[in-house]
């Protein structure tokens, strides 16, 4: 498998080891972690899933295996951040082979997502009154 990170429709931002994408095509924004971010900026269609490991490893400076490049693979595929999904790797598989073998366990990547409100949605927001403080 040679995992190929979607592009068109996304604008990304790297803050810091983290990176922000909002898909304007499912009008949705994701950070991804530290993790994710690596896998994602290097899954060019043309790195395995081993080689992809590799590189996790030498940019968090750990020992990383492919359970961890296939769990956050799972991830950015259920927040349609690849072209082609990864067949066959559940969530499930990932974290039950995964090895918590020191730094790894502090390296899982996470994606976390939500919904962009339109224009219109945000134009309409209801101004909330000010707190009164305490009586």
């Amino acid at each position: 498998m040679y995992p190929k990170a979607r592009t068109h429709g996304l604008i990304s931002e790297q803050l810091g080891g983290e990176t922000i994408v909002f898909d304007g095509e499912h009008q949705k924004a994701h950070s991804l972690n530290h993790s994710a971010s690596i896998v994602w900026r290097h899954s060019n269609g043309e790195r395995s899933v081993a080689e992809l490991a590799k590189v996790l490893g030498t940019e968090l400076g750990i020992e990383a295996d492919e359970s961890l490049v296939e769990l956050a693979l799972h991830e950015l595929a259920g927040a349609n951040l690849l072209e082609p999904a990864p067949n066959g790797v559940t969530r499930r598989d990932a974290v039950r082979r995964l090895s918590f073998a020191g730094a790894a366990a502090v390296a899982l990547p996470a994606v976390l997502s939500i919904i962009a409100p339109t224009p219109a949605m945000a134009a309409s927001g209801t101004v909330l009154p000010p707190d009164p403080g305490p009586d």
